[in-house]
């Protein structure tokens, strides 16, 4: 059976729904869960406040919004 251990407010949570990613956040808190199975920890749960940022670069120029005489 595996086992989640908050490291930030020590709550714990026991249960196969562990393997999915909704369910590997403290619900207290919001950290990410250490994952136990059979004592050993075995991973690091995801929490969206702990995830990878990404960004998108924009173009360094945006179209024209002119009308044209083929816009009518």
């Amino acid at each position: 059976m595996l086992e989640g251990r908050c490291p930030k407010c020590g709550s714990s949570y026991v249960g196969w729904s562990l393997r999915f990613p909704r369910n590997q956040a403290c619900s207290n808190c919001g950290a990410a869960l250490d994952i136990y199975e059979d004592g050993k920890r075995i991973a690091t749960g995801y929490s969206p406040f702990t995830a990878d940022k990404y960004t998108i670069k924009a173009p360094d120029t945006t179209p024209s919004t002119e009308k044209t005489s083929d816009n009518r």
